[in-house]
C-alpha cells in the first residue's frame, strides 16, 4: 500500500503558525496501518491537513465526522498547541503524518509506474472508455480531505477515483 505523506515533524508548527495556517483538522491515517512491521504496535496512526480558514477546517472535519479521532486543532489555542507538541514526542503512543507530498511530480511518476496496470485494467472494466493498447493512461493526483484520489481523462471526459480502488484492482 502507498504511503505519500510525510511524517509531521515538531518543526512544522511554527512554521504553520507563520505562515497563518492555524488550523488543523486530524483523522485516523489507515494507510500507514498495513506498513506496520510490529502486529503488538498499539499506536495511533494520525493524518494532520492544514488551513486558513476555520470554514474550511469544519467542511473537512465534517466529511469525516464518523472518524473518532476526527478534530480541529486551532494552532494558536495553547492548549491545543501543547498537546501536538505532547503527540508529537517519543512514547507519546501515536505516529503523525502532514498531508503533504515531498514532490507531486515524483508521486505521479511513481503511480506511473507502479500501478500503471491497474489503472488500465480499471479503465477497461469500470469505463466504456476505448483505448488503444499502445496509449498511456496518465493519471493525475488529487488530495481531498487527507483522501488521495486519481483523475483520469480520455478525450472529453474524466472521471475521479479513490486510489484505494486503484490498488485493490487484480
Amino acid at each position: 500500500m502507498l504511503q505519500p505523506f510525510e511524517e509531521f515533524r515538531p518543526g512544522y508548527l511554527p512554521r504553520l503558525i507563520q505562515l497563518g495556517r492555524r488550523y488543523l483538522v486530524s483523522q485516523t491515517y489507515h494507510r500507514v496501518r498495513a506498513m506496520e512491521t510490529d502486529p503488538a504496535c498499539t499506536r495511533v496512526n494520525l493524518l494532520f491537513s492544514d488551513y486558513m480558514e476555520l470554514g474550511e477546517a469544519k467542511l473537512h472535519v465534517n466529511a469525516v465526522k464518523k472518524d473518532r479521532f476526527a478534530a480541529i486543532i486551532d494552532l494558536e489555542n495553547p492548549g491545543h498547541l501543547r498537546k501536538m507538541q505532547e503527540m508529537l514526542t517519543a512514547g507519546s503512543g501515536y505516529r503523525m503524518f502532514f498531508a503533504v507530498v515531498r514532490s507531486a511530480k515524483e508521486l505521479e511518476n511513481l503511480v506511473n509506474r507502479k500501478y500503471k496496470d491497474k489503472l488500465r485494467n480499471y479503465v477497461e472494466k469500470q469505463t466504456d472508455w476505448r483505448i488503444s493498447h499502445d496509449a498511456i493512461v496518465k493519471p493525475m493526483i488529487q488530495l481531498s480531505f487527507g483522501e488521495l484520489f486519481v483523475i483520469l481523462k480520455h478525450r472529453n471526459q474524466h472521471i475521479r477515483i479513490k486510489f484505494e480502488e486503484i490498488e485493490e484492482q487484480v
